[in-house]
């Protein structure tokens, strides 16, 4: 799938454009300013000072800078410039896909990085799922060139993984139990809620157990005799 082209690169060159002392209202009626402010919005990170500066505004004020990015014609423009990036991943970018990525990481297995033998396995033998729970590769690249007198010289590349860094797995798994609410900040919920039960059933059971042994003690002591009857002649094996 191809993404459409992303609008926080290349942005155009800023030129001086306006002293300190004009206002917003002067700005946003201009599009051509309008959109050179976007483009070098979305271009800094949506940093807006760093925007304006970029745009060619000479010393913009805080004020002047904060209005010009909340106002209207910005936000129209910047979703103009998102637009077609947005709706490429729109397409891939889905609670499903996202909640997908968080399991892998989550349930992820280090041994998938490895071979039967022990060894660890090229990159591109990595299946997908282990593959999604790997941030950093580190490798080291060495080039070594061979002459044979009787063929073309060659060069060959040899590239040796030195780390393997993975996502935060205990991380992974409390969004995924914040999101199926396992565990939360509220106390009916999930794990809390399930601790809250136990500990009610275990509060009750020793009020009962307190009651009966009460209960026990108001009673008169009572003597029982109890005889058994003679053992039957054909039960003798079970004495």
């Amino acid at each position: 799938m191809e993404f459409a082209p992303d609008p926080r690169r290349n942005p155009p060159k800023g030129l001086p454009v306006l002293a300190p002392q004009a206002n917003t209202s002067a700005v946003i009626k201009q599009p051509g300013l309008v959109k050179l402010f976007a483009q070098h919005f979305v271009h800094n990170g949506f940093n807006a000072m760093k925007a304006a500066e970029a745009a060619g505004f000479v010393r913009p004020s805080p004020t002047f800078v904060r209005n010009l990015a909340d106002s209207r014609q910005v936000k129209e423009a910047i979703s103009e410039l998102l637009g077609p990036y947005n709706d490429a991943l729109s397409h891939v970018v889905t609670p499903e896909t996202v909640k997908r990525e968080i399991a892998r990481i989550a349930f992820g297995d280090v041994r998938g990085l490895f071979n039967s033998d022990g060894s660890l396995k090229a990159v591109s033998d990595i299946d997908d799922d282990t593959a999604a729970g790997i941030s950093t590769v580190e490798v080291e690249v060495k080039r070594s060139r061979t002459e044979d007198p009787e063929s073309v010289p060659s060069e060959r590349t040899e590239t040796r993984i030195l780390k393997i860094k993975r996502y935060d797995k205990l991380a992974a798994l409390n969004m995924l139990a914040r999101h199926t609410k396992l565990i939360g900040d509220d106390a009916q919920d999930g794990v809390n809620a399930l601790a809250g039960a136990l500990a009610s059933r275990l509060d009750a059971a020793k009020r009962r157990m307190t009651a009966d042994a009460e209960d026990v003690e108001s009673r008169p002591l009572q003597r029982v005799v109890q005889s058994d009857p003679p053992p039957d002649e054909d039960d003798h094996d079970l004495y």
